[in-house]
């Protein structure tokens, strides 16, 4: 596999931030030098003159609108796309999952300017609308995810990331609890815990409340749930509130938390880490193009360009998410770059009968959540 041109090859990567490649000037991912107005297509990722007529045409619209509720897309995400493809301007709104499906069915319907491509979590939401999604017609689908489990209807969907979920622990906190170990599911019950435990329970999120049921499994079954409300949890909303909290000290341990928002709040010295659980319990980060995107040639490149291994890097290099590719198959990648390891669940959002009812019956009622 070629993935960078000789040229590129020879001077290579220059510097690596945040899991984005910056590359020296002069070299694109996308094949064009970097100071153009426009870019062409990629050679080593073929799609010939059809596929480069799409390229002109995507540079001809412009830009791109992406709606996504992932902390994957962050700035060095959007400068990764500047570099390989700097014809076309990347517009990004960031939406929590059940906005951001209310505003797509908004504007499926209504005829409403808005998303070209979307990465969302929600597969439910992604099935009910697979007529509403149109299909790659890039080159990277075929080449780099033939045969993967990870592609949907046709293509009209792809799992472009896994975004692992785990505790976040303030240091400070956890030794003045005497430093009990928080590795697996079960440490989350340590009686040492009470009171100085923070969860976010996901209420009315599918592939959180999922999240949880398998989280349950891990710490022991049923029981667990009654175990883990003796310990009088602090309740939140979303992640980030919590290891906002966890930053201050209100809280010592949080559950569920991402790792990039554990990890830049540290970075800024917050005495504060990411714990990966194990077996991996991760939600979905999914991307389509819609059937009603302003600039269908920019999406399509866009689409591409994600599916690819410039892009799959720049969402996924950081090791904050995990990519559902085999890193062999993406040619150099940065030493933090992690893949969906064997073993672990990614949660789909579809919750079964049986799920259903745990979360009604068990979970929301030991904690009284509604």
């Amino acid at each position: 596999m070629k993935f960078f041109s000789r040229k590129c090859r020879s001077v290579a990567l220059a510097v690596l931030t945040a899991g984005a490649m910056v590359f020296t000037a002069g070299c694109g991912s996308g094949g064009a030098p970097a100071d153009a107005g426009g870019s062409v297509a990629d050679p080593g990722e073929g799609g010939g003159p059809a596929w480069q007529t799409v390229v002109d045409a995507a540079n001809k619209e412009g830009q791109v609108v992406l709606y996504s509720n992932s902390d994957g897309v962050n700035a060095a995400f959007e400068a990764a796309w500047a570099k390989a493809y700097p014809g076309i301007k990347l517009v990004v709104s960031k939406y929590a999952s059940g906005e951001l499906t209310t505003k797509l069915d908004a504007e499926k319907g209504g005829g409403v300017v808005g998303a070209d491509v979307i990465t969302v979590s929600t597969k439910p939401w992604l099935d009910a609308n697979l007529n509403s999604l149109v299909a790659p017609t890039g080159p990277a689908l075929g080449k780099y995810w033939g045969g993967s489990r990870y592609v949907y209807g046709d293509g009209r969907y792809v799992l472009v990331a896994a975004t692992p979920l785990g505790a976040g622990v303030n240091t400070e906190q956890l030794a003045k609890l005497g430093n009990p170990p928080v590795t697996t599911y079960k440490d989350l019950l340590q009686p040492q815990f009470k009171g100085a435990l923070g969860i976010v329970p996901g209420t009315g999120a599918p592939a959180a409340e999922q999240w949880w049921f398998y989280a349950a499994k891990e710490m022991g079954g049923d029981s667990a749930v009654g175990r883990l409300a003796d310990l009088q949890p602090r309740l939140y909303t979303v992640p980030a509130t919590l290891a906002t909290d966890l930053a201050s000290g209100e809280v010592a341990v949080g559950a569920y938390n991402v790792k990039g928002t554990i990890d830049a709040l540290a970075a800024k010295g917050a005495p504060i880490k990411f714990v990966t659980l194990e077996p991996v319990i991760s939600t979905p980060v999914t991307a389509a193009v819609v059937g009603w995107a302003k600039n269908p040639n920019a999406a399509q490149v866009f689409q591409n360009w994600l599916l690819s291994p410039g892009g799959q890097i720049a969402l996924n290099g950081s090791g904050s998410l995990l990519t559902p590719l085999e890193l062999p198959a993406l040619g150099s990648v940065p030493s933090t770059m992690r893949s969906i390891p064997t073993g672990a669940t990614v949660v789909d959002g579809v919750l079964t009968p049986e799920q259903k009812t745990w979360v009604t019956d068990l979970w929301k009622s030991k904690l009284r959540l509604g």
